[in-house]
């Protein structure tokens, strides 16, 4: 009975973190959807291409270097 118990608490801890791994996963999904919007809303901002915008997004977040 008491193992049964513990196992029974493992799968409800185990299900717990797959739950919350999904919600993370979830939120991952919408930030990039945003990001793939901005990026593009940005790139015709400036009139560049989508990749030239990925690329300079790229340099900026390493410090400016090529």
């Amino acid at each position: 009975m008491k193992e049964a118990r513990e196992l029974q608490t493992l799968l409800d801890q185990l299900e717990h973190h797959i739950k919350a791994q999904a919600d993370e996963m979830d939120c991952l999904r919408r930030d990039a959807a945003r990001y793939r919007w901005l990026n593009k809303y940005t790139a015709q901002l400036f009139m560049v291409t989508e990749a030239q915008m990925n690329d300079e997004v790229d340099r900026a977040m390493r410090g400016g270097e090529r």
